[in-house]
């Protein structure tokens, strides 16, 4: 009787593992639907430049994320590998959720220096919350210092602390 409960057990341990290996990870899926919207002609130029932006930061997150994972200097334990995955899944959703919020509070504001003060929020937010602290001050910063983009925000962020710290001072508004 032990052994045939042993063996279900089994089973079903191996079962759940291929059902969490088949599915897709939450920074595919938020970049994929990023690159459709950013290269299609239909859309309007603003949903296109959005969606680059959320393309260019998970591509940007993805790549850190490969170079902890490749770094032959540290033998990184199964536990430390799905750590750094489920921050990668983490951080894509919490910026996917972080622009949302902006545009949401874009749209909502009224004049043109109500607008400039969400940008003001946003962008300062994002560059005060580094995740990396990457010096390659040219890549964080490539979309923070375009002004043909509304998602002016350093691609070098941490998303979550960045979603509560807007998300306060907002309610403090």
């Amino acid at each position: 009787m032990k052994k045939i409960f042993a063996l279900l057990l089994l089973a079903c341990m191996a079962v759940t593992m291929n059902a969490q290996e088949n599915q897709e990870r939450v920074f595919k899926q938020i970049y994929d639907k990023a690159f459709k919207t950013a290269n299609d002609p239909k859309e309007p130029m603003s949903t296109r430049k959005a969606a680059a932006f959320r393309a260019d930061a998970v591509n940007y997150l993805s790549n850190k994320t490969l170079t902890v994972m490749t770094d032959t200097t540290r033998h990184l334990t199964g536990a430390e590998v799905a750590s750094i995955n489920n921050q990668l899944d983490s951080m894509a959703y919490f910026m996917y959720d972080y622009v949302n919020l902006f545009n949401k509070e874009y749209s909502r504001a009224k004049t043109k220096k109500d607008k400039q003060s969400v940008l003001k929020l946003f962008r300062e937010v994002s560059i005060n919350n580094p995740l990396y602290n990457d010096p390659d001050r040219q890549l964080v910063l490539s979309y923070y210092n375009r002004e043909d983009f509304l998602t002016q925000f350093s691609l070098d962020t941490d998303w979550v602390k960045a979603v509560a710290e807007v998300k306060e001072r907002l309610k403090n508004r």
